[in-house]
């Protein structure tokens, strides 16, 4: 699943044509969570559920900032 156009300014390290999300699930979820906007989040949901995202916003590598955030936002 290419990414969407939409994403490039948030992998703009990566080529969208041969990304592969579901392959690097922590890479691309993490870097939403600490860069992504509303749309962002929504294709995040999408491709990999609340759950995915939750295991991966727990782990080390996000802010400070953006852990607080989530927590709050996860309720968790």
């Amino acid at each position: 699943m290419p990414l969407q156009s939409s994403l490039k300014q948030y992998f703009w390290d990566i080529d969208l044509k041969k990304a592969r999300p579901k392959s690097h699930p922590e890479y691309y979820i993490k870097r939403i969570l600490e860069l992504g906007d509303k749309k962002a989040l929504i294709w995040l949901k999408r491709v990999f559920g609340n759950q995915k995202i939750k295991e991966v916003a727990k782990k080390k590598g996000l802010s400070k900032k953006s852990v607080n955030y989530w927590q709050i936002l996860f309720k968790s």
